[in-house]
């Protein structure tokens, strides 16, 4: 029978938030020069900011020893903090756009979070193993897991490397693809027992969020044809790196069942 216990750690581990902030600061301070080098639109550095978070977050989640979800919080917080205050001094459209600077601290602060619970999620911190293992209904534990997984490497792959490599539509339309197949790929692999359908699900949330970004954030009037499109590839790639996902942990003998 197998079991599973969530880490008992409850103090706040100090190290792990002076960690994360670093952590966070490096990729957060590294994803905003880049992307600010192509892009200058502040809606679309605004998105690859908060996605450093989740990732610092998923960083501090996954590879902290116990459960550190408020740790990488406060990294968040201080992190958020850190880069509102840089770009009120370097950016004056910015420093005169109080908006902008209250969107990125309310945001960032439970998208690191969010990040840090799909972190501990990957680590394996569950409550009961049991229960994901004998369940056939949808785990929503593991959609969302992957919904900040996809989404975070479906804007890193598409923002950050346009500018590294110059990349053009039809290779960001393959960046955007793969990285559907890796989100798929970690969480089928990482996840207890099979979980196929949870990322396919969350490969429609995912690219639902994206075409709300480029609709309502950007102004682009998206046809629904694309975004139709859109949902099916999304659904298909990430499923195809589920499969692919659980296939790996089958082989390397690490697939958990009761």
């Amino acid at each position: 029978m197998a079991t599973g216990t969530k880490h008992s750690v409850q103090s706040l581990q100090w190290k792990w938030v002076i960690i994360g902030a670093l952590v966070g600061l490096v990729i957060v301070g590294a994803s905003y020069y880049i992307i600010e080098q192509t892009y200058h639109n502040i809606q679309i550095q605004i998105l690859v900011m908060l996605v450093g978070c989740a990732v610092t977050g998923v960083v501090v989640g996954y590879y902290s020893p116990g459960v550190t979800i408020k740790e990488a919080a406060i990294a968040g917080s201080i992190v958020v903090l850190a880069m509102a205050g840089f770009l009120y001094a370097v950016d004056a459209s910015v420093a005169k756009n109080v908006a902008i600077n209250v969107l990125l601290i309310v945001l960032g602060i439970p998208v690191s979070w969010v990040g840090g619970w799909a972190g501990e999620n990957l680590q394996g911190s569950v409550v009961n193993l049991d229960e994901e293992l004998k369940t056939d209904k949808i785990q929503w534990k593991w959609v969302i897991t992957s919904v900040v997984v996809g989404f975070a490497l479906n804007v890193l792959f598409v923002f950050l490397p346009s500018k590294i490599f110059n990349i053009d539509l039809e290779v960001a339309l393959v960046a955007f693809l793969v990285s559907f197949v890796i989100a798929g790929f970690i969480v089928g692999y990482k996840s207890p027992g099979v979980t196929i359908k949870e990322p396919a699900f969350a490969g429609i949330i995912a690219v639902i969020f994206e075409w709300l970004f480029l609709e309502f954030g950007l102004q682009l009037n998206i046809a629904v044809p694309y975004l139709i499109a859109g949902l099916a590839l999304g659904f298909l790639f990430t499923l195809i790196g589920a499969w692919l996902g659980e296939k790996y942990q089958e082989a390397v003998g690490k697939r958990i069942t009761v």
